[in-house]
């Protein structure tokens, strides 16, 4: 049997498409838990019939458990890989003709690091 977490978890991803399991649990446990209190609510499925009527409380909750968080060449080991491995293959297969979509950033920080990294393998113009 699930536990109400865990119940929790599958109703989000069904209302949102947002797996909680994607993040660690502990910490975003204490946040929802957070946002729970905040609003007198006393249960996890409480949570989920409110948010299935409340708009404003659905929003809310969206934005406070995404991360909403861009910094320039953030989780670095990423970014090495792409350099050391990634793009020396795709430029090798595909030549000058690659196109590279960013997607969900807050302020623009991760689209201007692949520009940077990018200028190591092409002149920029």
């Amino acid at each position: 049997m699930l536990d109400s977490y865990e119940v929790f978890k599958q109703s989000i991803y069904n209302m949102t498409k947002i797996d909680l399991n994607s993040y660690k649990e502990r910490q975003m446990k204490r946040r929802i838990d957070a946002l729970i209190s905040k609003h007198g609510i006393t249960s996890y499925a409480d949570y989920v019939i409110k948010l299935k009527k409340d708009k404003v409380l659905f929003d809310e909750f969206v934005n406070y458990i995404t991360i909403n968080v861009s910094e320039f060449f953030r989780n670095p080991d990423q970014w090495n890989l792409l350099e050391k491995e990634v793009l020396p293959n795709l430029f090798e297969h595909f030549g000058k003709n690659l196109k590279i979509w960013s997607a969900a950033c807050s302020t623009g920080d991760e689209p201007y690091s692949m520009v940077m990294l990018l200028s190591k393998f092409m002149p920029l113009s």
